[in-house]
């Protein structure tokens, strides 16, 4: 089987720390991957509002998921605090990608990988709208290079 291979950005600008929960685990008594994705929504959210932005309201668009990919790289357990890291890149004329490293903070190891392709929307027309050039000034680009 061949695993997806994530292009994350070494340098992500947003972190903040997320403890798991017991109501994170799974009947292996790991964090479940499904409650890994609602971690990363929450960090999404924080990004979003450290900008002044919610998932409804940036720049006079909403997102829409088009998709996610995690890769997982280690367990994690009741009690660790993850730290998620948070960055967008790979925009398109309607859509750009945010990225996540999630890093368990004692052991220093990185949990996973993911990334989600948002998709600028308008709820009340039910269509896809441009990605505002402030949104994409403000967030900026975590996959441009640094310069010298």
């Amino acid at each position: 089987m061949a695993r997806i291979k994530l292009e994350i950005p070494q340098s992500l600008p947003f972190a903040c720390q997320m403890p798991i929960r017991v109501t994170d685990l799974n009947y292996a008594d790991h964090l479940a991957n499904d409650k890994l994705l609602g971690l990363m929504h929450e960090a999404r959210c924080r990004y979003l509002a450290h900008y002044g932005y919610t998932e409804l309201n940036t720049e006079g668009v909403s997102f829409i998921m088009g998709d996610v990919a995690i890769s997982f790289k280690h367990e994690g357990f009741q009690g660790q605090l993850l730290e998620i890291q948070v960055g967008v890149g790979d925009y398109t004329r309607v859509a750009f990608d945010m990225y996540y490293r999630i890093v368990i903070l004692e052991s220093g190891k990185t949990l996973a990988e993911a990334k989600t392709g948002l998709i600028c929307f308008d709820y009340d027309s039910r269509k896809v709208r441009s990605v505002p050039t402030a949104l994409r000034e403000t967030l900026g680009d975590a996959l441009a290079p640094i310069p010298n």
